[in-house]
């Protein structure tokens, strides 16, 4: 089965300048998995602190969604990279490694 590749970041385009919140950074990973999986992470400033947004799902299922608080950008960080971390972490114990595709910072 051939892979789809989809690096356009769709599901961030939830942020938008009337709602006054900025993406500072965000990353696309994708696995090797038979359903290609992919997984986007987005830090996200606002008025009132930071979001951490997370998007995840696999070619033909559906999208999932979290996102985390955090009131500083050093906390925001923090969790961001940790997240990030975890995800290419060659010896996570998931069978499902990711790999980056997409960066911006």
């Amino acid at each position: 089965m051939p892979k789809t590749h989809n690096d356009d970041f769709r599901q961030m385009v939830l942020f938008t300048e009337d709602r006054d919140e900025q993406i500072l950074m965000r990353v696309r990973l994708e696995s090797n998995s038979v359903l290609g999986a992919w997984y986007e992470l987005a830090l996200v400033s606002t008025k009132i602190g930071y979001l951490i947004e997370k998007h995840s799902g696999a070619h033909g299922r559906g999208r999932q969604l979290e996102t985390w608080f955090r009131r500083d950008i050093i906390g925001a960080e923090k969790k961001y990279s940790r997240i990030l971390a975890d995800k290419v972490n060659p010896k996570r114990k998931s069978p499902r490694k990711y790999f980056v595709v997409f960066r911006e910072a």
